[in-house]
């Protein structure tokens, strides 16, 4: 019997199906499909046909969800795309409906079959959601990967598509267990990782090539990275990793205040509401969301890099260092018991500096991350992988420390276990975005580090 399920984060994995386990985006069955049919079958007429189609099924996306939150096949809506992509031949339009409901216009992902398998040996179980059509099943089974599937739900089937929360539920029925213990894995963050958390279910975004670095979610570049999220870290935990503004700074009403000033011009009133639930995200990347929600037209990145001089100007100016109080003896005690300690943050390596120069703990953490050092910030992964890594140690052996939802989610996506500490939002945000558990305070914090938790 396989032992490890029972140190597993969640008990079923589900997954999206296009962009996900299978890929639209290979031109070569189009090149057979062309030469099949008799007709000039060069790179150049594949790559043709290939765009054509890519272009419609980006335009005509919404109304193919709303057949399928309808009940109704995707079968005539496909076929209408391949009318309007071949105009000249509609007569083939039947033809590649068929190839497209066999599967050869599709290929698998080559991290996919290893992914399943390796899931499946962990003792996961395995499901399946998806607005494809009722031709699903065939499909999964010309790839070989339908036995891996304890259940697959299509929207066609049964009337509600993707991202409406109930089609998530049914999953969370389907499984026998409580929506916490899923993890939904897709490649849109709208239907799949918007439409999961809406229905209480982990969300994690496949973004194979880096085409979304913008997203405010758990990202992954392949399905390989999934077995970080299924494991709970092995304890004890041989490192601390704190976030620095908010965990380790009391500079929180700083950074807005500077925030308020820096956005000000723009005819922008800032509420703690507005800044504390991104808390963690690099300086640039803050200006850009925070500008695109009031104004509701995109930041550019000169005028980003303009806000966040400001910003950091500002912060230098009003801000004095100090600690939130009861850091310093807890920092000392979890050196003093052997922990060693991390730092990872979204402000500049010279703002790090900067501010933790006058209060004398520099020298405590072991390895430092700031926001400039990072390719993707919270909540990717990369901050926390990057830290771990510098101490010389895999993600399990790490605990974090939290304050703000993205920089949990980060945690969580690097395969550590967080406590949240509830010093610029509720508790239950924290506890909403996954911290276990969350303390009020730095005293109830280090008690029960110090109980639960040694270094080695």
């Amino acid at each position: 019997m396989n032992t490890s399920h029972d140190n597993a984060r969640y008990d079923v994995v589900v997954f999206d199906v296009g962009g996900t386990l299978l890929g639209f985006h290979n031109r070569a069955p189009f090149q057979a499909f062309l030469a099949q049919a008799g007709l000039p079958a060069t790179e150049d007429d594949a790559r043709t046909l290939y765009s054509r189609l890519m272009a419609l099924i980006q335009q005509k996306r919404d109304s193919a969800q709303g057949l399928g939150a309808r009940g109704q096949e995707l079968s005539d809506w496909w076929h209408g795309i391949f009318r309007l992509a071949w105009p000249e031949r509609p007569d083939l339009a039947a033809e590649m409906l068929r190839w497209l409901f066999d599967g050869r216009f599709d290929h698998l992902y080559d991290d996919v079959q290893p992914t399943l398998a390796g899931l499946q040996a962990e003792g996961q179980r395995l499901g399946v959601i998806s607005n494809f059509g009722s031709h699903l099943p065939g499909v999964l089974e010309h790839f070989q990967i339908d036995t891996y599937f304890d259940f697959v739900i299509i929207s066609a089937a049964v009337g509600v598509a993707k991202p409406d929360p109930r089609i998530f539920h049914l999953a969370v029925e389907a499984s026998g267990r409580p929506p916490d213990r899923l993890l939904y894995v897709g490649d849109h963050v709208g239907d799949d990782v918007e439409g999961a958390r809406a229905a209480g279910v982990d969300a994690v975004l496949v973004d194979r090539g880096d085409r979304q670095p913008g997203a405010l979610c758990p990202r992954i570049g392949s399905l390989g990275e999934l077995l970080r999220y299924v494991r709970v870290p092995r304890q004890p935990a041989r490192a601390i990793i704190l976030d620095m503004d908010g965990v380790v700074l009391d500079s929180m009403p700083h950074h807005l205040a500077s925030w308020q000033e820096a956005l000000a011009p723009l005819g922008i009133a800032l509420g703690a509401e507005d800044l504390y639930p991104i808390e963690g995200v690099p300086t640039e990347r803050t200006a850009q969301l925070l500008t695109e929600r009031f104004l509701g037209q995109p930041c550019s990145v000169e005028e980003a890099r303009r806000l966040a001089t400001a910003k950091r100007a500002a912060f230098n100016r009003i801000f004095f260092p100090r600690l939130v109080p009861g850091m310093a003896p807890l920092l000392h005690d979890l050196v003093g018991r052997g922990f060693a300690l991390g730092l990872v943050t979204g402000s500049a390596r010279s703002v790090v500096e900067a501010s933790l120069a006058p209060l004398g703990v520099t020298g405590l953490f072991r390895a430092v991350v700031s926001g400039d050092e990072v390719a993707r910030g919270k909540p990717d992964a990369e901050p926390y992988l990057r830290a771990a890594s510098r101490l010389g140690l895999e993600a399990g052996q790490c605990l974090v420390v939290e304050n703000a939802p993205l920089g949990v989610e980060a945690a969580r996506a690097a395969g550590m276990a967080c406590a949240g500490l509830a010093t610029s939002l509720p508790a239950e945000r924290l506890a909403a975005a996954g911290a276990d558990p969350v303390f009020a305070t730095t005293a109830d914090l280090r008690e029960w580090l110090l109980a639960r938790w040694r270094g080695e």
